[in-house]
């Protein structure tokens, strides 16, 4: 089985509860896929996968999504807006990676899934201190 779960106020929001999650999951041999919106750059990876190890998150994929430029060009749904077709790619990598179920904190992202990805399971986190 593979999972996919944001970071930022996702795994930020409640990091013993994921780290718990992805510990019985890679205990079981599934997959976990860390999606982000973080931009990618060399620096931004080392202190993403630092601060991922020190939550003590376990994982086996770490994905940045492509930057807005690259949304514009591969997301097939022109009826959304810039930032939607941004966090589209979210949705395209899970379907891409067969992800069963995805967590995530932003509602946009949340209802993004349900509209074209039904499929896959997704669960709203809620930051109560955000």
């Amino acid at each position: 089985m593979n999972i996919g779960i944001d970071i930022d106020d996702t795994i930020t929001a409640m990091p013993e509860f994921f780290k718990v999650l992805t510990e019985a999951f890679a205990r079981k041999g599934h997959q976990v896929h860390i999606v982000t919106s973080r931009t990618e750059t060399e620096e931004s990876r080392r202190i993403t996968e630092a601060e991922l190890s020190e939550l003590g998150i376990k994982y086996n994929h770490l994905h940045f999504i492509p930057s807005q430029t690259v949304a514009e060009r591969v997301c097939p749904h022109r009826e959304l807006d810039w930032y939607n077709k941004y966090l589209w790619q979210k949705v395209a990598y899970c379907l891409q990676n067969d992800i069963l179920v995805y967590f995530d904190d932003d509602p946009k992202v949340v209802t993004l899934f349900r509209k074209f990805a039904s499929k896959i399971k997704v669960l709203h986190v809620i930051n109560k201190q955000g």
